[in-house]
């Protein structure tokens, strides 16, 4: 199952659920996405043939992220990108998360790992921009 966050016909990001099953190769992003993410499916003894991949000149605007939830669960609010509340989901062990755009905020319910994967290189030190006011007091959770 897919779940994805959209708020004024723009999508934030999209929930990968852990029961996700499909025999197709399926990419979840748009092929000019900043990031790609896709399961593949291949037979026994299939062969890609040796290879390797060229640089592509990106023009990056943004830092999509995409965390895989390997252990613990988490509740995660969206915002859109000047800051106001969109939705809040909870995600579990095997879910997985892509986010392009907008803000968002991870409250762990559990100790929990996650592998992060972002398209580099980037500064953590200004990587992040605050949002300032949110209170998150009426919340809408959807699981």
């Amino acid at each position: 199952m897919i779940k994805t966050i959209i708020d004024n016909n723009v999508t934030y990001a999209k929930i990968i659920r852990s029961n996700f099953s499909k025999d197709e190769n399926t990419f979840f992003t748009d092929k000019n996405d900043e990031i790609q993410f896709g399961v593949l499916n291949y037979r026994k003894n299939y062969k890609t043939g040796a290879h390797y991949h060229g640089h592509i000149k990106s023009k990056k605007n943004r830092t999509d992220e995409i965390l895989m939830f390997q252990k613990g669960s988490a509740r995660i609010d969206f915002y859109n990108e000047v800051g106001a509340y969109i939705v809040s989901s909870v995600v579990n062990a095997g879910d997985i998360v892509i986010i392009y755009l907008g803000g968002h905020n991870i409250v762990y319910l559990e100790d929990t790992r996650i592998f992060m994967i972002k398209p580099g290189a980037y500064d953590s030190s200004s990587d992040k921009t605050r949002i300032i006011g949110t209170n998150n007091t009426e919340l809408i959770i959807e699981n």
